[in-house]
């Protein structure tokens, strides 16, 4: 014991060592070493492995690591509440270990989510403000867009919220009108650098469906009914874009699933009308069929989650599900859900699902009221490919929504492919990626809320036990004295 108390002492003058967290609050220390600084002296290991060894493999006892004679390249940096585990090893037992990756487009490279922050590249000059519909937000709506036209900013807002704001009559927008404008939704992605939403959830969704390819930062108030997502309250509008603007916030990027649905039977017909088609109609032919193959394939951006259901049918959905071109198993039900984690706490979890953190790379496979008892939900990496097609011995169609919206039917060999897309929505956190959602669970959904149970050896129970006795006493006398009267 005493020599692991030296080797440990002494290892601490170089300040070279790693700590493994004892609980969630402590920190944990990662040591960004190159590829040389990582090889260790044999006998070193050696004495690693004893001392590890002596300590009853305790995960709370602080072992230090061998010291190397290579010195590190990169600077020692300390990292707290880290999201993602720590980088396995890759040697297993004497020989075992990982064979080596020759083509760098198989290394995947994460940043772990608690270092992720808003830089801007340039201060931010275009505003998109986009809010729940009817006249509850128009108050805080008017006076959020006087507050950035007089910082001399551009603010977007949506077409049909022109003829809401007064222009003509208001002194304060008459004078910086020229500065707000109506929001183009086939020119002006390209030009937003912050998005602000006033609303509640569908807000948000609203925002995704609009921005189907890269989205920019998004600033979430909650003025709507649940506001799950939406972490802001307006009442600290003014300090909050302070620190938006400066850059001194947290992000939690929100992952999307990427839909394509490819239609069957119009490829089959169009190819079979090919077919049969004349010299002298190809030129007509060959314009149908590349309008029919725009046709075959749409795509969709999906942030809460992607359902395929029986529609307004009474009958079973017959669905088969493929991952990675393999088949998985038929389902049979009301139909599935597949969702994002952040979409976890929506549709999916009133189906019976479970919640997800938002910074786990999966997706969420969960049945709509199976037609059999052991089909569970599930969870599954977010790197594969589903594939989910009607199967042919299906008696009608099926119906396919993304986020509650964009409805499609799906005929016999229609099929859709969902992935985990490279376009996440970037939300500003209030305090950090894991307390929001925390916190969100507690105050929105009162998650494991219950009445505390009191304790074997409570103070109160002797003075409750007295007020009872005493209780009893004075009924027993009303009694007797009712009694004795008649």
């Amino acid at each position: 014991m005493n020599n692991n108390n030296n080797y440990y002492n002494g290892f601490q003058r170089n300040a070279n060592y790693q700590r493994r967290s004892v609980s969630f609050g402590e920190s944990s220390l990662r040591m960004d070493l190159d590829d040389e600084s990582e090889i260790c002296c044999e006998n070193q290991t050696t004495n690693y492995n004893q001392n590890r060894r002596q300590s009853g493999e305790d995960d709370y006892i602080c072992v230090p690591l061998p010291r190397s004679n290579n010195q590190p390249t990169a600077k020692t940096c300390w990292r707290a509440r880290s999201a993602f585990a720590p980088s396995p090893k890759c040697n297993f037992g004497p020989k075992g270990t990982l064979k080596k990756v020759q083509n760098n487009d198989q290394l995947i490279v994460i940043q772990d989510p608690s270092s992720q922050r808003l830089h801007w590249i340039s201060p931010p000059y275009n505003i998109l403000i986009i809010r729940k519909p009817g006249p509850q937000t128009m108050p805080e709506f008017r006076e959020l867009i006087i507050k950035l036209l007089k910082r001399r900013l551009n603010v977007y807002i949506e077409p049909s919220e022109q003829m809401h704001l007064p222009f003509a009559t208001d002194i304060e927008l008459k004078e910086h009108a020229e500065r707000c404008h109506a929001f183009d939704h086939e020119n002006d992605f390209f030009k937003i650098d912050l998005i602000i939403c006033m609303g509640g959830d569908g807000t948000l969704l609203h925002v995704s469906s609009i921005f189907q390819k890269s989205c920019p930062p998004v600033l979430s108030f909650s003025m709507g009914s649940l506001g799950f997502l939406t972490p802001f309250d307006f009442k600290y509008h003014e300090k909050i874009l302070n620190e938006v603007i400066a850059g001194n916030v947290a992000v939690l990027l929100r992952t999307r699933l990427k839909c394509s649905i490819v239609k069957g039977l119009k490829r089959q017909s169009s190819s079979s009308a090919s077919l049969l088609s004349t010299s002298s109609d190809d030129t007509i032919n060959d314009e149908t069929n590349k309008n029919s193959n725009k046709d075959d394939k749409i795509s969709h951006l999906a942030l809460n989650e992607v359902v395929i259901d029986r529609g307004p049918n009474s009958y079973l959905s017959n669905l088969d599900l493929y991952i990675n071109d393999r088949f998985i198993t038929k389902v049979q039900g009301d139909g599935l859900i597949v969702s994002t984690p952040s979409g976890s706490t929506a549709y999916a979890m009133a189906a019976g699902s479970s919640m997800v953190h938002p910074n786990v790379p999966a997706m969420v496979i969960c049945p709509i009221c199976p037609h059999s008892l052991s089909f569970r939900p599930i969870v599954v990496p977010a790197g594969i490919e589903l594939k989910v097609k009607v199967s042919e011995d299906t008696r009608l169609t099926a119906w396919l929504s993304v986020d509650g919206r964009n409805r499609h039917e799906l005929h016999r060999q229609d099929s859709v492919h969902i992935t985990t897309s490279v376009y996440p929505v970037p939300s500003i956190c209030r305090f950090d990626q894991l307390g929001d959602w925390f916190e969100s669970l507690a105050d929105i959904l009162h998650w494991n809320l219950r009445k505390a149970q009191g304790g074997l050896g409570d103070s109160e129970s002797p003075e409750r036990d007295v007020q009872l006795n005493e209780d009893q006493t004075n009924d027993s006398s009303s009694t007797e004295t009712t009694q004795s009267s008649t």
